[in-house]
């Protein structure tokens, strides 16, 4: 199966999705980046060491990698006459997947960030102060792009007495590029970073410096370097046999924690760097994985290894203050004025002016300020004041450098951060962007007055960020595909100021889940310290029931679980918690609808769609008693659709759009539009190193309208109180279900949109498919998925209803929703050619006849066996031969 990537409207290429199972072969199609000619081979647990030397004396393969760790199995690159089939075909093999290929994902950072405001935010100063926690006799792996150890802040040495970098490798070397068809592994002896992304992890981690102060400072670490340089086409690639690898080496040097900032978006828990992570988490290693930079895109987007079970899959918090390099400008009446600017040290725009410089409007003819016009006013030698909109950074900078300007000074036309503009380096003058706010206070004075600029990137001022302490529009949103909430915790991520390679600055800020996973993980190393015992599944419970839910300003509730998990972390609260709750997270995905059972019923004697529930709270203080009740808060509802069925803009990726949330402001809404929950024992009294049992019942919104398809949350919130003791401790429990029966939900989008249909090369609608089959005209069926589905498949059909094979891609398990960054259309081309068995092998030819397309999508929770379980689409009926 492929999709296609830009809008049926245009002229498109066709790429690949998903995963395609044939037999035991588990493959890819070109959508997805899989490096050539390489694979690994999954065996069964009982397989001998006669199957595992079966495929390595298999001709034409090359063994990569063995693992015996966390992945059963080993990385093989064939040649080109190697068929998966072949190797899957032996006795032992369990799967063979085509090697994925990995790309590091950030977002760029507006502000270079402070620490003090978010230590103290997350707690981390009480910890030090308090408990005198600082990592030490814990070791942290870190699987990335390697480190640039010699930075002084991370120590300046490698694998020498005293210093922290005790482990690790280099796993790619600096040449490896994933487009060749013969690409160059080179490890080199240490695994120095030429990305920066690890160099700024490890600091965000166990920096320990006058501008950079870490989670963990006294950590013991490791780096198992796994993304390459730029090379050719290649961004600086890894692939999941490197990963993996990481993850074995990892295991073996005896890591506590593995922090990983890496994964790819909407894949299913199933996936190889999923399981690897798993299996790490069942032999004892805290495993802590970002969630994923596509929450712009909306719902079941969480990254893989993230959803793999037991690890720590963590969110993005933006930061609340941040240093910046600044502009100066002076006014005759209101004296001296310092506004932040972006600033990005690796952008090819350095705004710069040591010596005062004119700053003056730019206006069009038609007075528009945008500078997306010739300049009616006198800008030559003067910086041009222009507003964000209407055309690109780049059109903005290139008309005011022909009028002569000396740079550009734009203004967001949007409340809050100002965005990073983006720059291709073409133009000689530099710019750069302020906020709304500001840039409106100086077109003010600038309409009146003359003012000058000066501006540098050496000196730094403290500005407080408007959006600090929410969660960050990048951070990816569970559910998993089967309904867990996926999120399970969140932490700084948004600006944050750490180390970078000293030839590229020694400093720099970034924004990501790639940079709150770290944090994550420091936290975790100063939980293992205090209590080294903690098995991995205590220490993400203890997180997790000790953080705090993250408040929206937009609403007045509290950010979904689905994207923020419990909340931001606590690392005090963590470390002296005692007492447990399991499970941490509650799941409703087996809500039913009608009146409440036993003693509830009879209380409310009503009709809801809820769920019950039972936690086991544990009071883990051996000498007191503990008193515990339960209140209730509910979260922001969700959804990515509209009533008809279709996704909303931002699921597409569209830029500036984001999912609805229910409520929809701060003004007070009906009590039945948000969730509920009853309890009858939330109020007891659980004796020392004693278990107690509270079970509670949640009820759906049931005021919100279920043909919106809302995914509702909130948090069970427990206050505990010790014997003899006056202050309480604060825990929580967040919950999240679906507003409907999820097991009925439409996979695929209403026919309204046009789809699926059939197209031509360049996107245009074939109406008569018999007359294009025919002329032998690439016909192509194209569809996009509202929901991930565990088994979609593409089949001809003939006259009487009967089956006629499979499409080239036509069988498909493990499908991700439609995601604009990843698999915005799906196709299958109909080409004369099908298979007779869901492996797609056997191949026959079409004979002439009368066949019509049928898509077929299994519903979530869905039995295979059960026609009644697929959701599916038939086409027009057209004419072969």
């Amino acid at each position: 199966m492929r999709l296609v990537t830009s809008s049926i409207a245009l002229a498109f290429a066709f790429v690949g999705l998903t995963s395609v199972e044939a037999g035991q072969v588990r493959s890819y199609s070109s959508s997805v980046p899989v490096r050539r000619s390489s694979y690994l081979v999954e065996f069964h647990d009982d397989a001998h060491d006669g199957h595992y030397h079966a495929v390595r004396s298999h001709g034409g393969v090359t063994v990569d990698h063995h693992y015996d760790g966390v992945f059963r199995g080993m990385a093989v690159s064939t040649s080109a006459s190697v068929n998966p089939e072949h190797l899957a075909g032996y006795g032992g093999v369990k799967h063979v997947w085509p090697n994925r290929l990995h790309r590091l994902s950030t977002r760029a950072s507006k502000f270079n960030a402070t620490s003090q405001v978010l230590h103290e935010k997350t707690g981390l100063i009480q910890t030090v102060n308090e408990l005198g926690l600082n990592g030490s006799g814990v070791k942290i792996g870190v699987i990335d792009s390697g480190v640039d150890y010699m930075h002084p802040d991370l120590g300046g040495c490698w694998k020498t007495e005293g210093c922290p970098w005790q482990y690790g490798v280099d796993l790619v070397g600096d040449s490896y590029d994933s487009q060749s068809d013969n690409p160059i592994i080179k490890p080199t002896p240490t695994p120095m970073d030429c990305i920066g992304h690890g160099t700024h992890v490890s600091g965000i981690i166990m920096a320990s410096g006058t501008q950079v102060r870490g989670v963990a400072p006294k950590a013991t670490m490791g780096m198992y370097r796994v993304f390459s340089c730029p090379v050719g086409e290649s961004e600086g690639d890894s692939d999941d046999s490197l990963i993996i690898k990481a993850m074995e080496l990892a295991l073996k040097d005896g890591m506590d924690v593995v922090s990983m900032s890496l994964g790819t978006a909407g894949e299913w828990t199933e996936s190889p760097t999923a399981l690897a992570a798993a299996n790490l988490v069942s032999k004892g290693v805290i495993v802590v994985a970002a969630s994923g930079n596509d929450g712009e895109a909306g719902l079941l987007t969480l990254g893989s290894p993230s959803n793999g079970k037991g690890v720590i899959s963590v969110g993005s918090v933006n930061n609340w203050s941040y240093k910046s390099p600044y502009i100066e400008v002076t006014s005759p009446s209101a004296g001296t004025l310092r506004f932040l600017k972006v600033y990005d040290p690796m952008s090819p725009s350095k705004f710069v002016f040591k010596i005062p410089v004119s700053l003056a409007i730019s206006k069009d003819a038609a007075g528009s300020n945008e500078g997306c016009n010739p300049s009616s006013t006198d800008i030559k030698g003067k910086i041009a004041f222009v507003k964000r909109g209407t055309c690109t950074f780049d059109e903005k900078v290139a008309i005011a450098q022909s009028a002569g300007a000396k740079g550009v000074l734009i203004y967001d036309n949007k409340p809050g951060a100002p965005i990073t503009p983006t720059l291709s380096g073409n133009n000689t003058i530099p710019a750069t962007v302020i906020k709304l706010t500001d840039g409106m206070t100086l077109a003010a004075l600038a309409a009146k007055e003359s003012l000058t600029l000066t501006s540098t990137n050496d000196e730094f001022a403290t500005f407080e960020m408007e959006d600090g302490g929410e969660m960050s529009l990048f951070s990816s949103y569970g559910p998993t595909q089967e309904l867990d909430v996926g999120v399970d915790i969140s932490a700084p991520g948004g600006s944050i100021w750490s180390t970078y390679p000293h030839n590229d600055g020694s400093y720099a800020s970034m924004s990501g889940t790639s940079m709150a996973a770290p944090y994550v993980a420091g936290a975790v190393a100063l939980i293992k310290q205090a209590n080294p015992g903690l098995l991995p599944e205590q220490v993400r419970n203890i997180l997790t029931a000790t953080a705090k839910p993250v408040a929206d300003p937009k609403t007045g509730q509290k950010y979904t679980p689905f994207q923020s998990g419990s909340g931001l972390i606590n690392i005090y609260d963590a470390a002296k918690s005692r007492a447990t709750i399991d499970p941490p997270t509650l799941a409703l995905n087996d809500t039913v609808f009608g009146p409440f059972t036993g003693v509830i019923h009879r209380l409310t004697g009503d009709s809801y769609r809820w769920a019950s529930r039972t936690l086991k709270i544990k009071n883990t203080d051996t000498r007191r008693g503990m008193w515990i009740s339960m209140n209730h808060t509910a979260a922001d509802s969700v959804t990515m659709f509209n009533r008809n069925g279709t996704l909303v803009d931002a699921a597409y990726g569209t830029s500036g759009k984001t999912i609805p949330t229910w409520p929809a402001s701060t003004k007070p809404v009906a009590g039945n539009t948000l969730p509920k929950v009853t309890s009858l024992d939330s109020n007891q009294y659980i004796g020392p190193g004693l278990t107690g049992l509270v079970t509670v019942f949640i009820t759906a919104p049931s005021g919100l309208n279920e043909a919106d398809r809302w995914f509702y949350g909130g948090y069970l919130d427990f206050t505990m109180r010790w014997d003899g003791e006056s202050t309480q401790s604060s825990y929580v429990v967040p919950y999240g279900g679906y507003n409907g029966d999820y097991s009925k939900i439409n996979m695929m989008p209403p026919a309204s949109t046009g789809l699926p249909a059939f197209v031509d090369d360049d996107g245009n609608n074939v109406k008569n498919v018999s007359a294009a089959l025919a002329a032998k005209n690439n016909t192509h069926l194209v569809f996009f998925m509202n929901m991930p589905t565990r088994l979609l498949t593409v089949d001809l059909v003939d006259a009487a209803g009967k089956f006629a094979g499979y499409l080239p891609y036509g069988y498909n398990t493990n499908v991700v929703r439609t995601l604009p960054t990843y698999a915005p259309y799906f196709s299958v081309m109909l080409n004369g050619t099908v298979y007779m068995d869901k492996d797609l092998t056997k191949e026959a030819t079409v004979a002439p006849g009368k066949y019509q397309a049928r898509l077929s999508t299994l519903r979530t929770f869905g039995n295979p066996k059960k026609s009644s379980d697929f959701e599916v689409w038939n086409s027009q009926q057209f004419t072969v031969g």
